[in-house]
């Protein structure tokens, strides 16, 4: 009840104009809505220390849901001084308290990373414009984003999506689905949308792996994409198969001209798709209509 009433309290703000201290309301707003996207960031890096663990425990086998975090390398138990997301890893200087060994960048990365996407698709997704931006639409975006992190990191290092990943985020494209159903925006043409996008990557990389024997395109791939076109829709889905095709081209020159050794291995195709799904959740829909605008 106490965030219906502020809500109608703020939309009274927006729309009820009265010629008395315009600029110090609008301004009230943009403090409320600073304010709570710093909420939203530090929330972000809690749950990005959460992602952490997720990319530890998940290719081991680990259960993540039962016991302690503890240091990787000499499996001492942390304390809660060592757990403050970005802030220990700089107050540790990046090592160990007990055993001094060094400690991943990618834990103030993974959380920082987090925190930014959050703060994103709270301003740019739901609005962002104080607590009309708190919605089921900003908490399924929020798992997507979260879920594509661990995705890239899982990937890259172990070349292995997990199914409870791809499951995240169609989860959370039915929190989505929700929102536009309580908010009137659910359409006929956007639910359809989102169908095709369930087949419109997904079936393409599931005919790839027929004709390959899927040497060439795993089934995390299939899934991943499968549950991303329902959340982005199928426009929005094209344009990130596209853009995760040139991030892979990138980098793999990128990595050639730096190392200057033959490349071994084989480049997982999952972080760029990853990282072009977040991306394309900002500006997929806007890039394919503006190159369908250049014909």
């Amino acid at each position: 009840m106490l965030t219906l009433t502020l809500k109608e309290y703020i939309i009274n703000l927006k729309i009820r104009q009265t010629d008395k201290f315009p600029s110090e309301r609008l301004n009230m707003i943009h403090f409320l809505t600073a304010y709570i996207a710093v909420i939203i960031f530090v929330f972000g890096t809690v749950i990005g220390s959460f992602l952490n663990v997720l990319i530890y425990r998940l290719p081991i086998g680990m259960d993540f849901k039962k016991g302690n975090s503890i240091c990787t390398s000499c499996k001492h138990q942390l304390n809660w001084k060592d757990l403050f997301p970005l802030f220990s890893w700089i107050f540790l200087g990046g090592k160990c308290r007990y055993c001094k060994a060094p400690i991943s960048p990618r834990y103030p990365i993974v959380e920082a990373l987090n925190g930014i996407a959050y703060v994103l698709v709270y301003l740019f997704l739901c609005g962002g414009y104080a607590i009309e931006g708190l919605s089921l639409k900003l908490v399924g975006y929020m798992i997507m984003m979260s879920a594509l992190i661990v995705v890239s990191w899982i990937d890259f290092e172990h070349q292995i999506i997990p199914d409870s990943m791809w499951i995240a985020i169609f989860v959370g494209g039915l929190f989505i689905v929700g929102d536009a159903l309580l908010t009137d925006t659910f359409t006929k043409e956007w639910i359809i949308s989102k169908i095709i996008g369930l087949f419109a990557v997904s079936g393409l990389f599931f005919l790839v792996a027929l004709v390959t024997g899927g040497r060439a395109m795993g089934g995390g791939d299939i899934k991943l994409m499968a549950a991303v076109g329902f959340v982005l829709g199928w426009k929005a889905v094209l344009i990130a198969l596209f853009m995760s095709a040139l991030l892979g081209v990138l980098f793999s020159i990128g990595r050639k001209l730096v190392s200057k050794k033959e490349m071994k291995g084989v480049i997982p195709f999952g972080p760029f798709l990853a990282m072009a799904s977040a991306i394309c959740a900002f500006v997929g829909e806007p890039l394919f209509d503006a190159y369908l605008g250049l014909f």
